[in-house]
């Protein structure tokens, strides 16, 4: 059975403790990572000038709450680690899949949970991937009737 890492459960613990009830869950099937939890406006502000732009939000997103209202959560297969898209490379859509996959499982866990949640990959949670204009995969937060 896959478990956190020392690593990840203290970034869990900067979180909001229905996103720490769903991923403790979620770990238990499905191994994964987390990145980050709560941020500090410094780097909020980091991510949001970097090139690439790897936030649209410049201050004030879920991420700079405490408890924090997102966490940043990848997959994680062993052997690879994290499955990092990269264009060009053999298993690039896959990948891409591997992605898909992982928050179609949390969005399902969650909603079996009763915790709205909304991933970086279909932020107006209308089913349609095409039509978001930035993609944040690995972006899970509290729906719009938690926070």
């Amino acid at each position: 059975m896959p478990s956190f890492s020392q690593k990840s459960m203290d970034q869990l613990d900067t979180c909001d403790p229905r996103l720490q009830v769903l991923f403790l869950e979620v770990v238990r099937t499905y191994d994964c990572t987390v990145i980050q939890g709560y941020r500090t406006p410094e780097e909020q502000l980091a991510l949001y000038n970097a090139r690439p732009q790897r936030s649209k939000i410049k201050a004030g997103g879920p991420h700079n709450f405490a408890p924090s209202r997102a966490v940043d959560v990848a997959p994680w297969i062993r052997g690879r680690g994290i499955p990092w898209p990269q264009p060009g490379s053999k298993t690039y859509i896959k990948d891409l899949l591997q992605f898909a996959h992982f928050a179609g499982y949390v969005e399902c866990k969650a909603h079996n949970m009763g915790i709205e949640i909304i991933n970086g990959g279909d932020w107006d949670r209308d089913h349609d991937l095409t039509d978001q204009s930035f993609d944040d995969w690995p972006h899970f937060q509290l729906g719009t009737e938690e926070l």
